[in-house]
């Protein structure tokens, strides 16, 4: 991630008030948020693992995320407990508004069948349609393919969605209907 997004990011999470009580807070909730996110970005998909990789990156996270930690970064049960008590539409609108201001200017547009998702014999796997923004690899907006209609959910997808000076790309994959 570059420094401007880095910065972006800390800025729309600056809102996100912290859960916690005063006592026992060791670290600022937008630096664990940074840090989960920036973790997320690079391919981290547990909170183990993205403890490891901040440990591992910690250096990066001082210097363009502004982060510093006491000692090390915060164990994944602090994580937990913090996703837990976060009021998540504070979350997902503050990282959309980050997306869409820094996520570049290319947003894929594409449809998915759920892997495993067929309730019974006959009947289609359930399908989404997802925007991602291509410079951060992050998905802004989904929505559920409602009877089989890929190009109504992807046009209701992108309403409302800031696209001025956006490339738009949109998968045409046959197996959707």
């Amino acid at each position: 991630m570059s420094d401007e997004q880095y910065n972006g990011l800390r800025a729309s999470l600056r809102e996100i008030p912290d859960p916690r009580h005063r006592q026992g807070r060791l670290s600022p909730v937008v630096n664990i948020l940074i840090m989960l996110i920036v973790a997320a970005v690079h391919g981290q998909r547990s909170l183990r693992g993205m403890v490891r990789w901040a440990e591992a990156h910690g250096s990066d996270l001082r210097v363009k995320g502004g982060i510093e930690w006491l000692a090390h970064p915060p164990i994944s049960g602090t994580l937990w407990r913090i996703g837990a008590l976060l009021d998540m539409a504070h979350v997902e609108h503050a990282l959309s508004r980050w997306m869409q201001d820094g996520g570049g200017d290319a947003i894929g547009v594409d449809a998915k069948s759920l892997r495993g998702s067929q309730r019974r014999e006959g009947l289609p796997a359930l399908a989404v349609v997802v925007a991602a923004a291509q410079g951060i690899r992050i998905v802004l907006r989904r929505n559920g393919v409602a009877a089989g209609n890929v190009t109504d959910a992807a046009l209701q997808l992108l309403q409302g969605m800031p696209l001025e000076g956006k490339v738009v790309t949109l998968d045409a994959e046959p197996n959707h209907r």
